[in-house]
């Protein structure tokens, strides 16, 4: 099972069993337990010391500060590259005889929960990881055989000329969440704590100006967005390194370019909208192992985007519909368009 951050989740008490000790640096009230060699963590929850004779007032507990978690590298987000970089981080330590503690962070309830893509993945970056990862039991299990480009109009669908720089040849069409998941147990097999569950809320910058670390969310806040009596101050966790893996689109990371100004004047990304169903089909109808991308149907010629169409294994289909979110059409609903 994965860890739980220990002061993020107000009432209950949670018990935080650390494969190594993790130096915790508390200002607030923790029991220390050790259980067969290993090292536990139980923070006393607010509603425990409410049963004192001095009621826990609202400016006591908005005064109670942070507790700080240290580690050496930080990293917030756990999908495919948070996961390969704490995996890869703690292969190099074990391979100069070094110890180190990461931890990653996510904000989904569990590994693989925010990780929607029905993917057609290389296989190269994971051999780097894991070569003997067939062996290991990882979830690819559908290698791509046969690429198509189709155009669409409303009623037919005209084959058109495969681009070479889209040729999945030697690839695995996969769920993407089942692979973030293995990863998960990987990273945790070699140590690394992993905080599903848990939202980093703002940064934490040094004196000097560099990123100190992450803080993680408050618990016990009204819709007011005001502290209630079971208000409980997210955690702080300082890294020597922190990286931010949050996606194409991380509010975290949104902040920190502007404030370092990482990308200059005009060097914008590009951002779709991607809606993406998985079908079970009639065996007959079922291909495994082929590709179509297209174009055309159901977009119009001045919007950019296109569909997929991937056959899995086990007769799942998967198959979405991705819109460049610069269309121009403001009623334009990529949903809408993808049920078409």
């Amino acid at each position: 099972m994965y860890r739980a951050a220990p002061a993020v989740f107000g009432k209950r008490a949670i018990r935080t069993v650390l494969s190594k000790p993790t130096s915790v640096r508390s200002r607030s009230k923790y029991v220390y337990v050790a259980t067969n060699s290993q090292y536990a963590v139980q923070r006393v929850p607010q509603s425990v010391r409410a049963f004192s004779t001095t009621r826990i007032t609202q400016e006591d507990v908005a005064s109670e500060p942070r507790d700080v978690m240290e580690y050496d590298v930080v990293i917030v987000g756990g999908g495919p590259a948070g996961l390969a970089a704490g995996i890869r981080l703690k292969q190099q330590a074990a391979k100069e005889d070094k110890e180190i503690n990461v931890v990653v962070i996510e904000k989904g309830g569990e590994i693989g929960a925010h990780t929607l893509s029905g993917a057609c993945i290389e296989v190269g970056p994971l051999e780097e990881l894991f070569p003997d990862w067939k062996a290991q039991g990882a979830p690819l299990n559908q290698p791509a055989l046969h690429d198509q480009m189709k155009y669409l109009t409303k009623n037919y669908a005209l084959p058109m000329p495969h681009p070479p720089q889209m040729s999945n040849k030697g690839n695995y069409i996969v769920s993407l969440s089942n692979v973030v998941k293995w990863l998960g147990e990987k990273a945790e097999e070699l140590g690394v704590d992993i905080f599903p569950g848990t939202a980093a809320s703002e940064i934490i910058y040094a004196d000097d100006g560099s990123v100190r670390g992450i803080a993680t969310n408050d618990a016990g806040v009204s819709k007011e967005f005001k502290q209630k009596a079971s208000y409980t101050p997210g955690i702080e966790l300082h890294g020597k390194v922190t990286l931010f893996a949050e996606g194409c689109h991380g509010s975290l990371t949104k902040g920190l370019i502007n404030k370092l100004k990482l990308r200059k004047e005009g060097q914008f990304q590009t951002y779709g909208l991607g809606i993406k169903e998985v079908w079970e089909v009639d065996p007959e109808k079922h291909s495994p192992g082929d590709i179509v991308h297209t174009m055309g149907y159901p977009l119009d010629y001045k919007t950019y985007g296109g569909g997929f169409i991937y056959h899995m294994e086990d007769n799942k289909v998967s198959l979405g519909l991705v819109v460049g979110l610069d269309y121009q059409n403001p009623y334009l609903s990529p949903y809408k368009e993808f049920q078409r």
